[in-house]
């Protein structure tokens, strides 16, 4: 691991741009080569309100940036786990739970919440103010719109993405019951209903 620095419990590549005046940040994370983290919003007309918030064990992988959040939340979350493939787009005020997977070019728009155990394939892209279930696999390439339900435990994909079947497989290498989905069904509406 060349060129990792450790600071703050964390390995941190040297050519990383990290904004720790406006970072709350776990232990065990590693960042990789030219990532950004806490850079303006990206919205033409808000400005920056709060600041960033990492846990522990999450994998940033090269290029890519995590925004400063908003007055929508006045927080951009990152919870523990996550892994971010090259080049993912995090936008401001978004929060990202526990054990997902960003891949390749995923980009993030402004509040967007995805809930823990989800999958994003290469290039996804995920309109603001929406909200991923648990469990959710997101296939490469697909455009998740304005008014898709994004229901916990399914497949979704296509331009625009549409929900197709029940992540079977993703559920049982998780051991999901179909309690732990009813409850994160029930938690999915909460959330969905709040973030607009």
């Amino acid at each position: 691991m060349l060129n990792y620095l450790k600071k703050k419990g964390n390995l941190v590549h040297k050519t990383a741009v990290i904004n720790w005046r406006n970072l709350s940040i776990g232990k065990n994370n590693i960042i990789g080569p030219y990532v950004v983290i806490g850079n303006v919003p990206q919205h033409p007309r808000l400005k920056c309100n709060g600041k960033i918030i990492i846990g522990n064990n999450n994998f940033f992988n090269e290029y890519t940036n995590v925004h400063l959040p908003t007055k929508i939340r006045k927080k951009t979350i990152i919870g523990n786990n996550n892994y971010f493939m090259e080049s993912v787009t995090i936008d401001h005020d978004c929060v990202i739970e526990d054990d997902v997977i960003l891949s390749s070019k995923v980009v993030l728009g402004g509040n967007v919440h995805i809930m823990k155990g989800s999958q994003l394939g290469i290039n996804a892209s995920v309109h603001q103010n929406q909200v991923i279930g648990s469990f959710s696999m997101i296939g490469m390439h697909s455009f998740i719109t304005k008014k898709l339900n994004l229901t916990p435990g399914y497949i979704y994909y296509g331009k625009p993405a549409k929900k197709k079947n029940k992540n079977l497989i993703g559920l049982k290498r998780k051991n999901i019951t179909s309690k732990i989905l009813t409850i994160e069904t029930n938690r999915y509406k909460k959330i969905k209903s709040s973030n607009k």
